[in-house]
């Protein structure tokens, strides 16, 4: 899953030389923080209150950590039965499925038990998991096991989700529709890293960066109508049995990811889908993720591991 941003962002504020301002709401949402940066010359006509409210609602769907989520809930059902969901949690299982099959299960948000044992998610654990009941988690966990249809779901077998590598993208879509809706054009939107832009930054484009592993500088991606989410955690890691692994799960194997990455960045017109390509690509490692990239069109930037130190491949920017 998609955990620890590598974005440092970068605004270049310059005058226009007109009245536009630069207008900012900040807040705390899915255990992170949001922010929301408007370049106008008008009044607001949205507040932190409803971008507050919003995100609530966004929450009381699909959080794991919220016990009366709606995702939570369903994960309590039974299998063998359909399921009426929300239209917000079925569009989203969707497009999970869709991603799954396009990414040949390297992203997958069926593996809420695989999750759940190694500790990753709202359940903490005192081990890591044996062998054996990975293996055990291993076979109740794939969207594959879940049917979709305009009346619901149906879960073949008790399998738990987790969408926390595509929650964060929506939600940031999310409010940057509202926005849009309120005829609001230049704007920046970030929750935990996950940004989308729109329009200029005053008389620019807007520009982040994506953090280097060895803090020689970000590199600068600037954002034309479009988002970018990254995925990685080479600051984030554990050892067991006797090796060095992060916390992103392959599930096809329910074992964390050794790869050959250190971080992928995507640059893709939505949010939620570059939230998930990001982490699928950080469990095929960097041959499979160049070989996706390409077969998709997709704009991205890898950070290889190697032993003299990282490597940068950009493609299709």
């Amino acid at each position: 899953m998609s955990n620890i941003l590598l974005a440092l962002l970068i605004f270049l504020l310059v005058s226009c030389g007109n009245q536009a301002t630069l207008k900012e709401i900040n807040g705390k949402t899915m255990g992170t923080t949001y922010s929301v940066k408007i370049v106008s010359d008008s009044e607001l006509n949205i507040s932190k209150n409803e971008i507050d409210n919003r995100l609530n609602e966004i929450n009381k769907v699909f959080s794991n950590w919220d016990s009366q989520s709606e995702l939570s809930l369903l994960d309590s059902k039974p299998s063998g039965k359909w399921i009426k969901v929300s239209d917000e949690l079925l569009f989203v299982l969707q497009e999970s499925v869709n991603i799954m099959q396009q990414t040949e299960g390297a992203f997958d948000p069926g593996i809420g038990r695989l999750i759940d044992i190694w500790g990753f998610g709202p359940k903490r654990v005192e081990n890591k998991p044996d062998r054996k009941k990975i293996k055990e988690a291993l076979q109740e966990s794939s969207l594959s096991n879940l049917q979709i249809s305009n009346e619901g779901i149906k879960k073949d077998i008790d399998i738990h989700i987790n969408l926390s590598a595509i929650a964060k993208g929506y939600a940031v879509d999310e409010i940057a529709q509202i926005l849009r809706n309120r005829g609001i054009d230049n704007f920046l939107v970030e929750i935990g890293g996950e940004v989308v832009a729109s329009g200029k930054n005053f008389d620019n484009d807007w520009v982040v960066g994506v953090e280097r592993p060895e803090s020689q500088g970000a590199i600068a991606i600037t954002l034309n109508n479009n988002a970018i989410a990254t995925s990685g955690n080479y600051r984030n890691f554990f050892i067991w049995e006797g090796e060095k692994y992060n916390h992103i799960i392959d599930p096809t194997s329910g074992l964390p990811v050794k790869s050959d990455l250190a971080s992928v960045s995507v640059i893709h017109p939505k949010t939620m889908i570059a939230d998930a390509y990001a982490t699928a690509m950080m469990v095929m490692g960097s041959d499979r993720a160049i070989d996706l990239a390409n077969k998709l069109n997709l704009s991205i930037i890898l950070i290889l591991s190697e032993d003299m130190g990282f490597k940068e491949v950009k493609l299709n920017l």
